[in-house]
């Protein structure tokens, strides 16, 4: 069972990760699964963009490559929980979910990253998912 489950989860990154590269404006207007607000998926990037720029201090040259990393991601995950939602969504399964999206980001950011923003990154992933890979 959990087999299926993480083909499963692979089959969706991989089609929404392929999907993210050839995307255009229309995908980040789309509303965010997670949030009855009116969040758009552009909204969750914006932030996490903001967020990751001051706390990575992303240079000029890193920003474009981190952009595109947090939108896969982005894309991934909220592809990801509507397909939970069809199939019956529960802590544990949203929890893998992120678990595997945000590992997945963590080791695309490595490549664009200097080791000490890399450590920053790691260090701050361990303590929000102890259960990661990475």
């Amino acid at each position: 069972m959990n087999q299926m489950k993480t083909l499963l989860l692979t089959a969706l990154l991989a089609g929404s990760i392929t999907f993210a590269f050839g995307q255009d404006k229309a995908v980040e207007n789309q509303k965010f699964a997670l949030l009855n607000n009116g969040a758009t998926v552009g909204m969750i990037i914006k932030s996490v963009i903001k967020f990751d720029q001051k706390r990575l201090s992303l240079t000029d040259v890193q920003l474009p490559r981190a952009r595109q990393i947090i939108t896969t991601a982005t894309v991934a995950f909220n592809d990801g929980v509507k397909a939970l939602k069809k199939s019956g969504m529960n802590q544990k399964k949203l929890r893998t979910l992120a678990v595997t999206v945000e590992d997945d980001k963590v080791r695309q950011y490595k490549t664009i990253l200097t080791p000490a923003q890399y450590q920053i990154l790691a260090v701050s992933h361990k303590k929000t998912y102890p259960e990661s890979r990475i």
